[in-house]
């Protein structure tokens, strides 16, 4: 049986999406582990504010600008945390985007770009950091940590793209968690439910209202990002296959189990009473 990293000091945590409202969470918690940190997005500046907050004494602090749709870059980074860090002990793939507004509106666009970050780049980067995290799983141990979202328990109107990312996500670090567990390789399946970040903010929308209004209802009764890393390092500690992290995220979990039928009536009914607009796609038509 693979044992559980309990101890994280001195170990050198990778994370990516570094500079978002989770990522920063993250750091911050990694961080009071004891874990020398190589943090990664594609906003240098707030990349560097974030790092500049977490340098102390003892500790390697290194940031990259890397774009995790392209495979070459991640590549690179690998490459960069060997020379740096001489090695990787946890992986955490938290870059993430949605695209918010009926499915018949996204474009062509829209979804290679949602899937290159939410999909492909969790798989890339798993794939360039892979030799690091074995050869760590056969010394004092490895883990990877995949930030999905509850909305891969449910399919989420409006989040059609972003739901089929995360469902994506979550079979495929379910059968990472198989395949690497004889090489000293914990996976974990993070799963936040609405998190206190400007993460629809900064969403691509195709309806600027309600997308301003949930950011702001996410903002206000969200859960702190703080909660959702903490939760993270638990499943790390304890090495857990999921771990989901707010009040809502357990709600659909637990409906899921006990009347898998209840939400999609709910949704179904609420959407049919009242469609947000372009729902039928342009002209009733398909969308580029």
């Amino acid at each position: 049986m693979l044992a559980a990293m309990r101890d994280l000091t001195d170990t050198t945590a990778v994370l990516t999406g570094a500079a978002g409202g989770i990522g920063q969470a993250l750091a911050r918690r990694l961080a009071d582990q004891g874990c020398h940190l190589a943090l990664a997005d594609v906003d240098a500046d707030r990349l560097a504010a974030v790092a500049a907050t977490l340098h102390a004494p003892g500790r390697r602090v290194t940031t990259h600008v890397v774009d995790v749709t392209r495979p070459e870059a991640l590549d690179a980074f690998a490459d960069d945390v060997r020379e740096a860090h001489g090695g990787c002990h946890l992986l955490l793939n938290n870059a993430g985007v949605t695209v918010h507004g009926p499915f018949a509106v996204h474009t062509a666009d829209d979804l290679d770009w949602l899937l290159d970050v939410n999909v492909r780049g969790v798989i890339h980067g798993c794939r360039a950091f892979r030799p690091m995290l074995q050869e760590a799983g056969a010394g004092r141990g490895a883990h990877v940590v995949n930030t999905a979202s509850m909305a891969g328990l449910f399919g989420c109107p409006t989040q059609a793209s972003y739901s089929a990312s995360k469902w994506a996500l979550r079979g495929f670090t379910a059968a990472l968690r198989v395949e690497w567990a004889p090489l000293g390789i914990g996976v974990t399946a993070l799963l936040p439910g609405t998190i206190a970040t400007g993460f629809l903010a900064a969403a691509r929308t195709h309806d600027a209202g309600a997308s301003a209004w949930m950011a702001t209802q996410m903002q206000r009764y969200g859960t702190a990002p703080d909660r959702v890393a903490a939760r993270a390092v638990t499943g790390i500690r304890r090495n857990r296959a999921e771990v989901l992290a707010g009040w809502d995220a357990h709600a659909i979990a637990w409906t899921q189990w006990v009347a898998p039928w209840l939400l999609p009536t709910v949704l179904r009914l609420g959407y049919a009473w009242a469609p947000p607009p372009g729902a039928a796609g342009p002209e009733g038509g398909d969308a580029g």
